[in-house]
């Protein structure tokens, strides 16, 4: 089931928090993929899709681990003291051990490489983040008896985009990678350390903001709206603590929905990011997804994968929304989400037949957050919501989706299925609580079905 909270922990592309105002229930078949974090320095951080910088937590998607990756960058060089390139100048990098100044070599100002000029324009303004956190208790380290706890020790990657008006840098991060931290180190191309401070982080859309008081150049901003299936892209950021490495592929596809199976309550599934098959590792999240003209498009957050490491499916958070994001948390420090009120679910064949429901696909509502605008425009338990401003809705994590595409305060058209008949109601988009829990309705019974055809509920989620 569904609610504007969320607690959508499954689809065929992993999860995490919704953009929309809504949540969606995990997928019966497959479960949320835990984060997983290897060590950091020498190692980078990562994450498997679920919960941040959590090592050994198991997906459940078939097996798949799902882990929030820390920005990857094939080796197109390795590590790079300095980078003689922006928009017109090339950089290659001459591979280094871990640890040592790079080497950089520029060559000519002109390219037919779009992967070279990409890395080029947009290297410099992508770094390190190393995060020392809270204590790790004995128990979760193979650690001799009576030992004390040791530091959560990660290592992520940041984009700088802004100066800051008091002077320095505001650097876009994810708000996994920095969970959990008492002290943030940024090391940018010339790898020296630079302290900084959490600005604000929002684990809806993983989204986190730093500043430091050293100029980064700010990287070029693209437009996610405008991206298109099949075009080339680069990511770029410090997998294993490898920092500045470069991968190319393309995008797989968009608007797809990722749970995070972090766990938190009332958080919603990532709804609306990228799948790119560009080299995701762990250390790469919070790192730069750009165009060819090394526009920044996107802030990858996740993979999908049975090993811990690149599969092929990763995922970035889209730079509308990141940007939109990281600058109400530098101007009030948190961020606000549309949001409807209601508990649903999605419907499936099964469950449509089981409750009578004149229609087998569309948002099931279960349940109605009291005070929301859902109650209060008139919807009801029992309504199948089918469309919203004329766009079908399929599933919940459809409606989720949609209504985060709104603004806060947009009147909405929602197409209902009640008692058989059809009808519109018309509501505006509300806030998401910050203190919102998902009720824990009771799931309506579902008719046994053959075992070649299963056909599960999903568990309550939030829109």
């Amino acid at each position: 089931m569904y609610d504007d909270t969320s607690a959508d922990q499954d689809t065929p592309s992993a999860g995490r928090p919704d953009p929309g105002g809504h949540t969606s229930p995990p997928e019966p078949p497959s479960e949320a993929p835990p984060l997983a974090t290897p060590p950091v320095p020498p190692q980078a951080s990562s994450r498997p899709i679920h919960e941040p910088e959590q090592p050994d937590r198991k997906g459940i998607s078939a097996g798949a681990v799902v882990a929030i990756a820390l920005a990857v960058s094939l080796f197109a060089g390795a590590f790079a003291g300095g980078f003689g390139g922006f928009a017109g100048a090339w950089v290659a990098l001459r591979g280094t051990t871990v640890g040592e100044p790079g080497t950089v070599r520029v060559v000519p100002a002109e390219t037919d490489e779009p992967v070279v000029a990409a890395a080029a324009a947009a290297v410099p303004s992508v770094v390190t983040v190393e995060v020392r956190g809270a204590t790790h208790p004995a128990t979760e380290d193979p650690l001799p008896e009576g030992h004390p706890g040791v530091p959560r020790q990660v290592s992520g990657s940041g984009v700088a985009f802004m100066a800051a008006p008091e002077g320095g840098t505001y650097i876009i991060t994810n708000a996994h990678v920095v969970a959990t931290a008492e002290a943030v180190i940024v090391r940018g191309a010339d790898r020296e350390r630079h302290e900084a401070t959490v600005v604000g982080a929002d684990a809806e859309t993983d989204i986190a903001v730093v500043r430091v008081d050293v100029d980064f150049p700010a990287i070029s901003i693209g437009d996610s709206d405008m991206l298109e299936v099949g075009q080339l892209v680069t990511a770029i950021g410090s997998p294993f603590g490898l920092q500045h490495t470069v991968t190319s592929g393309v995008v797989s596809a968009i608007g797809r929905a990722v749970t995070t199976g972090t766990g938190q309550r009332g958080v919603y599934p990532l709804v609306d990011v990228i799948q790119t098959d560009a080299a995701i590792n762990p250390g790469n999240s919070g790192g730069a997804l750009v165009d060819r003209e090394g526009r920044l498009v996107g802030i990858n957050t996740a993979i999908v994968s049975e090993t811990g490491v690149s599969g092929g499916i990763g995922f970035a958070v889209p730079v509308n929304t990141a940007v939109r994001i990281a600058e109400a948390l530098i101007e009030t420090g948190v961020a606000e989400h549309p949001f409807l009120g209601i508990v649903g679910q999605t419907v499936t064949p099964g469950f449509a037949e089981a409750e009578g429901l004149p229609v087998e696909e569309g948002a099931y509502v279960v349940d109605l957050v009291e005070g929301g605008k859902a109650a209060e425009a008139g919807l009801v338990p029992g309504d199948v919501i089918v469309a919203l401003d004329g766009v079908p809705i399929f599933t919940m994590d459809d409606l989720i989706l949609e209504v985060r595409r709104h603004e806060i305060g947009d009147v909405v058209t929602l197409e209902v299925w009640r008692d058989g008949e059809r009808m519109e109601l018309e509501m505006e988009v509300g806030v998401k609580p910050d203190d919102l829990e998902i009720p824990q309705p009771e799931m309506p019974p579902v008719p046994e079905m053959p075992p070649e055809m299963p056909d599960i509920p999903d568990s309550p989620g939030m829109d």
